[in-house]
């Protein structure tokens, strides 16, 4: 996709934690923060992110995994980390990410990100999709 870095653009000015394009439409949009937005477009309507393009703010190990889990085709953000960028390189989803950190942190950057944590226990995006519908199902 050419214009993505446009396409992220957009999403910062109007606020957008997620984009989701198929065939050149937008399908999918969320304001709402974190992995709530994927989760759900992945519970709801899975068949939206196939073969789709996601825009998404932050794309951390956790965020990678449901892409890999909605067969997603490619995925751009403005900020990614390095196991996301290796994880959906290795599956084969084009990714493009403005900068790359090692590791997703939490709100007060005085730890990692407890989805990433959570994702890098898991050795597949299965294996996490489960323990994340648990972990949500208890709240």
């Amino acid at each position: 996709m050419e214009n993505w870095k446009d396409k992220l653009k957009t999403l910062e000015q109007e606020g957008l934690s997620i984009i989701v394009e198929k065939n050149g439409k937008i399908v999918f949009q969320s304001y709402d923060p974190m992995l709530k937005p994927l989760f759900t477009c992945l519970n709801e309507n899975k068949e939206l992110l196939n073969d789709s393009i996601v825009f998404d703010k932050i794309v951390g190990r956790a965020a990678a995994y449901l892409c890999i889990i909605g067969r997603v085709k490619e995925i751009y953000t403005p900020l990614a980390s390095e196991s996301a960028m290796k994880v959906l390189d290795e599956n084969n989803i084009k990714t493009g990410a403005l900068k790359t950190i090692p590791l997703i942190k939490n709100r007060d950057n005085s730890d990692m990100c407890p989805m990433e944590k959570l994702a890098l226990s898991c050795k597949t995006p299965q294996e996490f999709y489960k323990k994340l519908a648990e972990k949500l199902s208890q709240k």
